[in-house]
């Protein structure tokens, strides 16, 4: 599962639960954060952008993917090639993922982290009732 930048600055600005939503919505899963977030990040960090310091640490605490490209684009094509869930606030960036078959984990309050399924996505029902395919099961975890 991906951090986007965005997703690193909920702790440290609101105290939001990050790894126990993860963990809540999308148990055993493997966070991680794309190389082009920390980029990000480290910019914002120079520029002084209030949180940025402690979104770094925490980012600092994941593996880190490789990740070509900058910004969005690169969340979304290494989401697609390792086949993981993202972890954003980014309304845009969500519809791109959703669109693009990827599912989202979204903040819906303080404490809470709602999953986006991909259109054509089977339901939670669906799912539980084919749990014997190996490549959905990792899918779900948002390993990749």
């Amino acid at each position: 599962m991906l951090l986007d930048a965005n997703a690193l600055f909920l702790p440290v600005r609101t105290g939001f639960p990050l790894d126990a939503e993860v963990e809540r919505e999308c148990s055993g899963a493997i966070l991680a954060v794309p190389a082009s977030v920390i980029g990000e990040l480290d910019r914002l960090v120079e520029r002084g952008a209030v949180g940025a310091t402690g979104a770094r640490a925490l980012a600092d605490r994941y593996p880190i993917v490789r990740a070509a490209g900058r910004g969005d684009d690169a969340v979304l094509a290494t989401a697609q090639r390792r086949h993981a869930w993202v972890v954003t606030a980014d309304r845009l960036l969500q519809h791109r993922l959703v669109r693009s078959g990827i599912t989202v984990l979204v903040p819906r309050d303080r404490h809470r982290l709602q999953k986006l399924l991909p259109r054509g996505a089977p339901s939670a029902r669906e799912s539980s009732r084919s749990e014997g395919s190996g490549a959905r099961r990792s899918l779900a975890r948002g390993n990749g």
